[in-house]
């Protein structure tokens, strides 16, 4: 919210502001940004909060990896984009990526003051 604020206070100041039109916003536009903030932001973040308190910051951090994937497959599926030999490898790799982190469990480091005991 503070971003989009501040955005928009430096929009009026560059009078970036003054050129639009909201006559010129398509409904697929309009659509297209209420999606975005109710599921890429409200659901999203608290999806996020609530998956912080029921397992691991390192296994909640792989959203970072796995979002691009579903957007590019949403994209794929919803809005007809192309799919590319060299997109569908590197989802793979990163879908793998998170596999391993998500199902392997680390080892564990002993502290160096308890292992000169």
């Amino acid at each position: 919210l503070a971003g989009g604020a501040l955005l928009l206070v430096a929009s009026l100041i560059s009078q970036e502001l003054a050129g639009f039109q909201p006559g010129n916003v398509s409904f697929l536009s309009l659509v297209s940004f209420i999606y975005l903030i109710v599921f890429g932001s409200l659901i999203g973040f608290s999806s996020y909060v609530w998956l912080l308190t029921k397992t691991t910051t390192a296994r909640v951090s792989t959203y970072a990896y796995v979002n691009p994937v579903v957007a590019v497959f949403l994209g794929y599926f919803l809005a007809g984009e192309q799919l590319t030999l060299r997109t569908l490898l590197a989802s793979s790799v990163i879908v793998i990526a998170v596999v391993v982190i998500t199902t392997f469990k680390s080892r564990q480091t002993v502290p160096d003051d308890e292992s000169k005991g």
